[in-house]
């Protein structure tokens, strides 16, 4: 059976690239049913999730992260049903190598359809939100595709190569990971963006670093998010990469952000040995669980005093 459906030329040429946009045919695999998401919940450990929780759209963004709390996966679903919460199930190659065997099939098909094509470590997460949760207004390290599901939802996408949407030193935070991929956002800015709605059944992947920010419209969303990496993604990172460690450990203010010639290739070697050695450490963020799901009153959570919270572990 085929992944991929009715993808253009355009979209062809462009993933790996640009905006790239095509259907898929996921939902026939029969592994996104309230059953099986139910049972994909209960088996998932702990350092493998986040749950997180938002703030209303219009209401001042706000981005919280929490624990399921021993509650049952049909009852994790329903509060993903009535509340206002957003579940990220990690690392399909650790916990559900079926879910990974679909993204595998779509990848390597995209690959054969562009010839040239080259995409390597992939790194899937099932997403399972409330109608009307939201993600924040972030960039994300390597290229994503979002191969949606169930649900609609909204995107809006913003210009990578816009230094007032993301600065240079805002992006290299986030590849060093002193954020949790949110960056400043102005409301200003969605004049630029390209809006985009995702029905069942649709696939998209954008420009490398593009910020981006989401809005649930209706229906329990369900999508498969996986980042990958090409080589001209590859060798970004390790730019940007060394370009922070210079601005924040040596003072220096880096002016070139190009991934070709010798100074990129110096990078790069540089960002490797680096990351392999530990020689520089990175101020990397902590994340907080600071509420719980209620067990009592599904799609309710509960906060948490300062005492009982803690720090969240991930593999």
């Amino acid at each position: 059976m085929s992944p991929i459906l009715n993808a253009s030329q355009e979209a062809i040429n462009a993933f790996g690239k640009s905006t790239s946009q095509f259907n898929h045919n996921f939902a026939e695999s029969g592994l996104f049913t309230d059953e099986k998401l139910a049972e994909l919940i209960e088996r998932y450990p702990r350092e493998y999730y986040m749950l997180n929780t938002m703030t209303a759209q219009g209401d001042k963004p706000e981005w919280r992260s929490g624990e399921i709390n021993n509650v049952s996966g049909d009852k994790v679903l329903q509060a993903l049903t009535d509340g206002r919460i957003w579940l990220a199930l990690r690392r399909f190659d650790v916990v559900c190598p079926e879910y990974d065997e679909l993204v595998h099939d779509a990848f390597s098909e995209m690959e054969a359809l562009q010839p040239g094509l080259k995409t390597f470590k992939h790194n899937s997460s099932m997403l399972i939100s409330s109608p009307g949760a939201r993600v924040l207004y972030h960039a994300d390290i390597p290229y994503v595709c979002l191969f949606h599901v169930r649900g609609r939802k909204k995107l809006w996408l913003y210009d990578a190569e816009n230094k007032d949407h993301l600065p240079d030193s805002t992006l290299e935070g986030v590849i060093l990971r002193e954020t949790e991929e949110e960056v400043g956002y102005d409301e200003a800015w969605d004049k630029d963006a390209t809006q985009v709605v995702l029905e069942p059944g649709t696939a998209l992947s954008w420009q490398l670093n593009a910020p981006h920010r989401v809005d649930n419209l209706d229906g329990l969303n369900v999508s498969i998010t996986t980042d990958y990496f090409t080589p001209y993604a590859q060798k970004k990172y390790g730019v940007y990469y060394t370009n922070g460690i210079m601005r924040r450990k040596l003072g220096i203010d880096p002016k070139s952000t190009n991934v070709e010639g010798l100074s990129a290739y110096a990078k790069c070697a540089a960002a490797l040995a680096i990351k392999k050695t530990g020689i520089v450490k990175v101020a990397e963020r902590s994340m907080i669980s600071t509420f719980t799901l209620d067990p009592q009153n599904i799609g309710q959570i509960i906060d948490l005093p300062d005492s009982e919270r803690t720090e969240i572990v991930q593999l």
